[in-house]
């Protein structure tokens, strides 16, 4: 017997037919449907609006790292002079998604003084455009939201590596 029979030769030919088939709608939804969510990492310096509760707002700073959609960070005093009690003490630990262009982060602190009140949860919801965010932070204890602006802090790394 042969091993070159019409019906083997039919049965192969299906069979890599349709895997390469199978291999090219893959490949084409994959780099028209599937994009890496844009990179977000870094330290931001929050701007938030003055309010009827807040007149004197605290400088603030959002430090983001992250996985793909997965968002860790911090938000905390802006200046390392800043004391801890006005500034805001421990800086908060935050974890969220990024969903381009917004970003909803949630975190704790142990106890934060913020617009003379004391606060230990926020959330943040943003919406990301250029290398700045824009949003509000919602602290638990006041009574409404403070809308900020913010602009990306470029790190000394970051700068050598743009001259190099």
């Amino acid at each position: 017997m042969s091993h070159f029979d019409r019906k083997s030769l039919i049965f192969y030919g299906v069979a890599i037919s349709s895997v390469v088939t199978l291999f090219s709608v893959v490949s084409r939804y994959g780099t028209t449907r599937l994009k890496a969510p844009t990179a977000i990492e870094g330290n931001y310096q929050l701007q938030i609006e003055p309010s009827e509760q807040c007149s004197e707002p605290p400088a603030l700073e959002l430090r983001l790292q992250q996985s793909g959609v997965f968002v860790n960070g911090a938000l905390a005093a802006a200046s390392p002079e800043a004391k801890p009690a006005e500034a805001g003490g421990e800086p908060f630990a935050l974890d969220g998604r990024w969903r381009s262009p917004d970003l909803d982060l949630i975190g704790r602190s142990p106890a934060m003084t913020v617009c003379g009140q004391s606060v230990e949860r926020v959330a943040i919801a943003g919406t990301h455009e250029g290398d700045s965010f824009s949003g509000q932070l919602t602290f638990a204890g006041l009574p409404a939201p403070l809308t900020f602006e913010s602009e990306f802090i470029p790190t000394q790394t970051s700068a050598t590596e743009a001259s190099h």
